[in-house]
């Protein structure tokens, strides 16, 4: 990366307020406001992805370069990787069902989010696919990737996967126990750094778009197990 020039620091100051005023509002839509769940994913395309894209026209900014560039053998090892990491999650599930009261959590979540099981695979869908590439298309592309280009490195994995923490902890806070939320904040921030790690090498942000999605797979299946 190029010396934090003033010039740098400018467009460093500009992507990081892009990002917090990117959170506030879809916090303030999804515990203020409260719309219909599809009227907030609809709303969320917009925020995390359009405001994004409009900001970089404006700013003469380039978003993509090689952020989606992915040959057959690359996709191949990353649907492994996926598959590693939905067996890992569903193991620690089996193992820790009988020391958190996961039924409690789901019906906590699924009233916090207006979920039944009649919406539940349109929404788990809609989590699985659509919001974890709307999650890593701000916090990694945008949050890591682009902000490491004119910021620190370290600076841009400690402020994405700080952000990315602190944006779900205010989503879900409500409804988890002290314990939980802290052992929730700790893993998602941790999740974030490893989400950057997986991403800074190639600067694309398949690595972790497969993760978050394989993740959510598998979160997604134990939702459903106590819905």
């Amino acid at each position: 990366m190029s010396a934090m020039t003033d010039q740098n620091r400018k467009k460093a100051y500009g992507i990081a307020a892009l990002l917090v005023v990117c959170c506030a509002i879809m916090a303030f839509l999804e515990t203020v406001v409260e719309p219909p769940y599809p009227v907030k994913s609809a709303l969320k395309v917009v925020v995390f992805l359009f405001l994004p894209l409009i900001y970089a026209r404006v700013t003469h900014s380039d978003f993509f370069d090689k952020a989606f560039s992915l040959d057959r053998k690359v996709a191949a090892k990353l649907l492994l990787l996926g598959a590693l990491i939905y067996a890992f999650i569903m193991g620690a599930y089996a193992l820790t069902k009988n020391i958190f009261d996961y039924a409690a959590l789901v019906q906590s979540l699924s009233a916090d989010q207006k979920v039944d099981g009649s919406s539940f695979i349109g929404v788990a869908l809609y989590i699985s696919f659509c919001n974890s590439f709307l999650e890593e298309f701000l916090f990694r592309l945008v949050a890591f990737i682009q902000l490491s280009r004119y910021a620190p490195g370290k600076t841009a994995y400690l402020f994405s996967s700080v952000l990315f923490a602190a944006y779900h902890i205010a989503m879900i806070g409500a409804s988890f126990p002290p314990v939980l939320l802290l052992l929730a904040l700790a893993g998602l921030a941790i999740g974030g750094l490893i989400f950057d790690y997986v991403d800074d090498r190639s600067g694309t942000i398949y690595n972790s778009w497969i993760i978050h999605m394989f993740a959510d797979f598998a979160i997604m299946t134990i939702w459903y197990l106590h819905l």
